[in-house]
């Protein structure tokens, strides 16, 4: 792995921390989820399956800082998201031969994010952490599902518009 990829991957990370610290929970949830998927599919196209898994590595132990009691859960899902995205973007071929593929990748970023949301949502409530309520789940299922394929997009967007020309 080259240096200015490790650079990136802790400048992404440091935007998703601080959107993480300036917005109190659950209110980052809002936003953080959007971000995330957006900087780890720019990571992908750049560096390719490690890119997510840097970056989600990064993100989640910078989150963690600043989570006390929940610090591992959070290093646990952060590293889990990127785990995610990196394979399943490499499954369905989301980036091949210098072209992005754009309803592969609303369908990965979209399965990624659903997944680590029910897994680190399921948790949480088995947790007390959390309360379980119907309600809930379906709100938050649907602001996951809704996030990631905003999420897919705008990365779609901003590699269109402004990296492609730039990455060798």
């Amino acid at each position: 792995m080259e240096t200015r990829h490790i650079a990136l991957s802790s400048l992404f990370s440091l935007v998703i921390f601080f959107q993480k610290f300036l917005l109190p929970a659950p209110y980052d949830k809002v936003l953080s989820i959007l971000l995330q998927i957006t900087l780890f599919s720019l990571a992908f196209f750049i560096m390719g399956t490690v890119g997510p898994l840097v970056t989600s590595g990064i993100s989640g132990v910078l989150i963690a800082s600043m989570r006390g009691s929940l610090a591992v859960m959070t290093i646990l899902f952060s590293l889990l998201y990127g785990v995610l995205v990196g394979v399943l973007y490499r499954m369905l071929g989301v980036h091949a031969s210098d072209q992005i593929y754009r309803g592969r990748l609303l369908v990965a970023s979209t399965v990624a994010t659903l997944i680590v949301g029910v897994v680190s949502a399921g948790t949480s409530m088995l947790l007390g952490v959390i309360p379980y309520t119907p309600v809930l789940v379906v709100v938050m299922m649907s602001a996951g599902a809704l996030q990631g394929v905003l999420g897919g997009y705008l990365s779609y967007v901003v590699w269109v518009k402004y990296f492609y020309k730039l990455v060798d």
